[in-house]
């Protein structure tokens, strides 16, 4: 029988996972909403994955090669919101999963440094406090 570690834990929750036109924006450093990260996106994407065939492909070129992709890499969700059309905190809740998903996708770490910090500064801004349409200031400088 083989050994464990009794230090080693399993995860209590199941990460939302954004839909393959999602990771494929990210993956080809492409801009993408982030409605489809928080979990209303990333249902909407499993929802979409089922209802298009698992055998349905198209062309792509990727390094001066052709290969073949599933379908669902290349279609946008007609349930997408522009940035600034999300409340503010599915907006910090989205980001969160952006810049797991960008990191998964191997940005540069400067730029992944960057985006934190834009994200960090515009929670914290001192806006937040003085006016009741601050958030919506926030969104819409954020988009």
């Amino acid at each position: 029988m083989n050994g464990f570690s009794a230090m080693v834990t399993i995860g209590d929750a199941i990460a939302p996972r954004p839909s393959q036109y999602t990771i494929q924006k990210l993956n080809s450093f492409e801009y993408i909403e982030l409605w489809y990260f928080p979990l209303e996106g990333c249902k909407e994407a499993m929802k979409t994955s089922h209802s298009i065939a698992d055998d349905t492909f198209s062309l792509a070129k990727l390094d001066n090669q052709l290969t073949i992709q599933p379908s669902s890499a290349f279609k946008a969700s007609r349930s997408a919101i522009p940035d600034h059309e999300l409340s503010f905190s599915v907006f910090l809740r989205a980001k969160n999963l952006f810049l797991t998903q960008a990191n998964t996708a191997k940005w540069p770490q400067m730029h992944l440094d960057a985006l934190a910090l834009f994200f960090w500064h515009l929670e914290n801004h001192s806006i937040r406090n003085n006016s009741k349409l601050s958030d919506l200031v926030i969104l819409h400088y954020a988009s």
